[in-house]
């Protein structure tokens, strides 16, 4: 072989080896972009786990949710941040969907909990009286989402049920 014919050799073994790294990289990528929507995937489920954990611990964030009777200041308080906290959760969400962190199934599943955090009138008037401290984009979803919503009944077949 000449000097010649070496050289196309070695330009043909050059560029095979060029498309072998190309396709491990981009197994690499796919491998990681999926291990990044675990996570965010994990992350989301923890958070939401917590949420219904208060429930559990603090019982009376329902009634200050959904009773006819005016709860206390500290009531008020204690839903007020229980709503802020769920709602920066469902923020952060959003964020990584916006991002393409979080696939659109997920983001829909963990969205629709908006219905239940804001089903209540008073859960309503604290958002109003808080949404102004979270990203503008989020609140304008959350306000076209929910504008024309009924509430949720859910506390009222709750204390229904025997």
């Amino acid at each position: 072989m000449t000097l010649e014919e070496w050289s196309y050799v070695s330009q043909i073994v050059g560029v095979v080896l060029v498309v072998i790294t190309l396709v491990y990289l981009a197994v690499q990528v796919r491998q990681g972009t999926q291990l990044l929507l675990s996570e965010a995937r994990q992350v989301a489920l923890t958070t939401d786990q917590g949420g219904v954990y208060k429930f559990i611990d603090f019982p009376g964030l329902g009634r200050s949710m959904s009773g006819t009777e005016v709860p206390s200041f500290e009531e008020k308080t204690q839903l007020m941040f229980w709503i802020i906290a769920q709602m920066r959760a469902r923020e952060h969400e959003w964020l990584q969907y916006e991002a393409g962190a979080l696939d659109g199934d997920a983001w829909l599943s963990y969205r629709d909990v908006i219905y239940f955090i804001l089903g209540t009138p008073r859960a309503r008037e604290l958002w109003a009286l808080c949404s102004g401290y979270f990203h503008e984009g989020f609140v304008s979803m959350v306000a076209e989402m929910t504008k024309e919503v009924p509430l949720t009944d859910f506390w009222r077949r709750l204390e229904a049920i025997d």
